[in-house]
């Protein structure tokens, strides 16, 4: 009985930190593949998503189809979390349109690239198209501490991305839809 009460509590303190980090590991590649599949799902211009029209904005097609793919992590109060942003050749370092929920011109369109295309519209097909999670917060289910000095880790915040070229538009389309 001695020996089990000196063992029961490191195992279980063990089994727990092995269970606090496989969720940490699991819910960032939930969060990495969400991404993928919104930018997957971006960049073929659909005209719906599970039966929703996105006529009205592609983005909240794109932060459907990342939610969907999310396992419900990104539900609720966290689908604010989601973030799509379209950028130029021009600048990859600063999107032209940030769309979270709503989409607000961060970028001057239209824009003349260096091989003399001309960029209308921020979704236009040879642009790219970035989907963004972050600051997702995951508290440990075992706060222990990180420094020795009493003071416990909370949470951690977890964070993913995807990024890809749009494609072309639908045969008969000229014009890209909302982003």
């Amino acid at each position: 009985m001695v020996e089990m009460a000196l063992v029961f509590i490191p195992m279980l303190v063990m089994f727990i930190g092995i269970l606090d980090v496989a969720m940490v590991v699991f819910i960032q590649n939930t969060l990495m593949n969400a991404t993928r599949e919104g930018a997957r799902f971006a960049i073929t211009f659909s005209s719906s998503y599970n039966g929703s029209s996105c006529a009205s904005s592609q983005a909240a097609c794109i932060v459907q189809a990342t939610q969907a793919n999310a396992f419900g992590f990104l539900g609720g109060g966290y689908a604010n979390l989601v973030v799509v942003n379209y950028y130029t050749a021009n600048s990859l370092t600063t999107p032209v349109m940030v769309c979270n929920p709503t989409c607000n011109l961060t970028g001057t369109l239209p824009q003349t690239l260096s091989n003399g295309v001309v960029v209308s519209y921020a979704n236009q097909p040879g642009n790219i198209v970035e989907v963004v999670v972050s600051n997702y917060p995951w508290n440990w289910m075992f706060p222990v501490s990180a420094t020795g000095s009493g003071s416990t880790a909370s949470s951690v915040n977890l964070s993913a991305s995807a990024v890809d070229v749009l494609g072309a538009l639908p045969v008969g389309t000229t014009v890209p839809p909302n982003p």
